[in-house]
């Protein structure tokens, strides 16, 4: 059977402006969940296409898999074979292949797809989704009045058939294209008349009531919902349909988890395929699966894990929901790259504690993926489930508006802000947050238990009653440091990869160390903040997996250890308490790390910059009103007393002055300290900022220590 392989390109498309979006998550009607649904373990999982060339998965094949660590693997269904003819059922492989499963000790998962994959839809299906120029699609229609409910059937049928099998390890449950929902290769569609019947018949009168509600809303003066256009991107009114195809995702996948739980309480779990930029295309809102999977005690497999932004972002949706968090490779088309991103999948994984809902490998099929990457993840395999704890939280967040996704052409960019955030977490790893405008919404998550909140992609209203409440919205990255520490700084960035899980009693954490490149060695040192981790305040060590020695002393800001690690390659840490063991071996060098606490001569911070302190307390920020500020948390401790100044650089000149510039040239203000080549400003740990001459004497000073 000819795989079809799930790769993604973001796509975008812009919406026309609507005055107010409804919160769909609040006006889908869902059936409720007939039964409560067992525990969700951690799948340790590969995929696996239907069958092996036509014939089902041997008894040796699955064993062979449980032998390397995994406890379930996900068979990619095929409708045809299953329902070759409407209504007639064929199970007899599918039963050999849970029975062979079983018997090696392990459990098959289903994966059930509308379209896209070979084998679905079966070839009794004739309808045809429709994109915006009218172009017929592969993927039956949406709302087809005789396919959606047959795939229902379908799917409820087989998993009733299999509930009670020893082999069966729960679904997994899509709709549409693939994962991708109403996207099909690249472009959007949902205008096939069944959709569009849809949208007439029961989402405009579900939604607003009466013609002349939509009038008002909208600006129009239609004399029936029949007359309201299924704009397409860029008409008018095109918000309003792709608030319709969102609703339609809600309420598809809604109801197709009750019928599946109205039989069966074994895990459910739904795919979410794609990046943040597919939103307008595919309507995948994460907000809206995990708003489900709550409601059904469903899990969610996150497709592309190797994204740290992406892993980011759904390891906080999955604390927030209560949700757990399965994590998928998908490989790389670049050979070259395989084992780098297996290991940074493999690393990501620790993000999403406590909430962890396993691992998948996509897909097992002899390639050269296999032959790299999968040895990578079984040899790890022993670590990752391991793991306990949480992940390291701090009191700032990152803010993701996803408005643009609901119709909001003036919402918030959609075209890459997880590679904003996976980029902000590389260069300071660090435990903030990711909040979207749809927890916010949906009174999910309060922005008030933050501190402060950096926008990733805009500021909206959301941001802005935050604002007026007294809470702080950041202008720059470097800021964030104030209010979330980092937990680990390495001597250079984009090499290696720190993911800490700090135990419930915050007196330890487990770290896995990632080398995430494809040739490069890391040699260097890592300094780990007890501080930034969360942990209980006192004196704390580094020991290796089973209990190796590792070179390290302490240092401002926490402890600083040896690291000698090759590429795409993992390592093991533990961080706990107690002093360093006494003729522990120091390393060679423990220098402060690039990024922090120090400008030297030439150096400088721009506008809305700001330079952090090594252990992230304290922050020197070049406010954009002109104002150099050192902060401590929120609150100021020293300024130059520049507002509305013009400047714009805080620049530490070679001659040893500390200046204030505008854009045009003028200084405004300065430390007075010419003369003095060589001359470095620090900002200590104790908030004092430090100027020294080359022979290391104190010329200058804010005066601010002890803290």
């Amino acid at each position: 059977m000819k795989l079809r392989f799930r790769v993604f390109r973001p796509r975008r498309w812009v919406l026309g402006l609507l005055a107010a979006i409804p919160v769909v998550l609040a006006t889908a009607t869902i059936p409720a969940q007939a039964a409560p649904a067992a525990p969700i373990t951690p799948m340790w999982s590969t995929q696996l296409d239907f069958d092996n060339n036509g014939m089902a998965w041997s008894e040796s094949s699955f064993a062979a898999l449980h032998a390397k660590g995994l406890n379930t693997a996900e068979i990619d269904m095929s409708w045809s074979v299953v329902e070759p003819t409407q209504g007639n059922f064929s199970f007899a492989e599918l039963d050999q292949e849970i029975a062979n499963a079983a018997a090696a000790g392990m459990q098959l998962v289903p994966i059930f797809w509308y379209s896209g994959w070979g084998g679905s839809p079966a070839p009794w299906v004739t309808s045809h989704e429709v994109n915006p120029s009218g172009t017929q699609g592969s993927a039956p229609a949406w709302w087809d009045p005789n396919a959606k409910p047959a795939y229902f059937t379908y799917v409820t049928n087989t998993v009733r058939h299999l509930a009670g099998e020893a082999g069966y390890g729960g679904s997994i449950l899509d709709y549409g294209f693939l994962d991708a929902q109403w996207d099909e290769n690249g472009g959007a569609s949902g205008w096939a008349q069944a959709d569009i019947d849809e949208f007439h018949n029961t989402y405009l009168p579900q939604t607003y009531g009466t013609i002349a509600t939509f009038n008002s809303k909208n600006g129009t003066s239609y004399s029936s919902f029949a007359q309201v256009p299924a704009a397409t991107p860029g008409q008018s009114l095109a918000s309003v349909y792709q608030q319709f195809r969102v609703w339609s995702v809600q309420t598809t996948y809604g109801a197709l988890t009750a019928s599946v739980r109205a039989v069966t309480n074994t895990p459910l779990y739904y795919y979410f395929g794609g990046h943040v930029g597919d939103a307008d295309n595919y309507a995948n809102i994460p907000d809206l699966f995990f708003g489900l999977a709550k409601q059904y005690s469903v899990a969610i497999i996150l497709d592309s894990a190797q994204s740290t932004g992406l892993a980011l972002i759904f390891a906080s949706l999955a604390r927030a929901y209560g949700v757990k968090l399965a994590q998928e490779w998908t490989a790389p088309s670049d050979s070259s790259q395989l084992a780098a991103q297996a290991v940074q999948w493999i690393s990501n994984y620790g993000l999403g504690l406590p909430n962890g809902g396993g691992e998948d490998f996509f897909i097992h099929d002899g390639t050269q993926k296999d032959v790299v990457g999968f040895p990578i993840y079984t040899r790890w395999l022993g670590n990752i489930q391991g793991l306990s704890g949480a992940y390291s939280q701090q009191p700032g967040a990152v803010y993701l508006d996803y408005s643009q996704a609901y119709g909001n052409a003036s919402g918030g960019d959609l075209l890459a802000p997880e590679n904003n955030i996976g980029n902000l977490w590389n260069g300071y790893m660090a435990g903030f947050a990711v909040v979207t405008s749809q927890e916010v919404n949906a009174g999910v998550v309060k922005l008030s238990q933050y501190r402060a909140v950096l926008p990733i992609n805009g500021v909206d209203a959301n941001l802005n009653a935050y604002r007026s409440a007294g809470g702080t919205v950041l202008t720059s990255n470097a800021q964030l440091a104030q209010y979330a520490p980092a937990y680990a700084t390495t001597a250079n960035l984009g090499v290696i990869q720190v993911v800490p899980d700090v135990a419930n009693s915050k007196a330890s954490a487990q770290v896995t160390l990632a080398n995430i490149t494809s040739g490069t060695t890391y040699n260097n040192t890592i300094t780990v903040s007890p501080a930034g981790l969360g942990l209980n305040s006192g004196s704390y060590h580094v020991v290796g997996a089973n209990g190796a020695v590792i070179p390290q002393e302490n240092v401002s800001g926490g402890v600083c250890a040896s690291v000698n690690l090759s590429a795409a390659s993992l390592a093991e840490w533990n961080v706990v308490a107690g002093g360093i063991p006494a003729g522990t071996p120091t390393p060679s060098s423990c220098a402060p790390p690039a990024g922090c606490a120090t400008l030297s001569a030439n150096q400088s911070i721009g506008s809305n910059g700001s330079l952090p302190s090594c252990d992230g307390r304290f922050a020197l920020n070049m406010q954009g009103d002109g104002n150099l500020v050192l902060y401590e948390g929120g609150a100021a401790l020293w300024a130059t007393n520049t507002v509305n100044s013009g400047a714009t650089e805080a620049i530490m000149q070679g001659d040893g002055n500390f200046v204030l510039y505008t854009s045009s040239g003028g200084a405004v203000w300065s430390s007075n300290t010419p003369n003095n080549p060589g001359a470095s400003v620090t900002l200590q740990n104790d908030g004092n900022m430090v100027m020294h001459n080359s022979a290391g004497g104190v010329i200058w000073q804010t005066g601010t220590g002890g803290h």
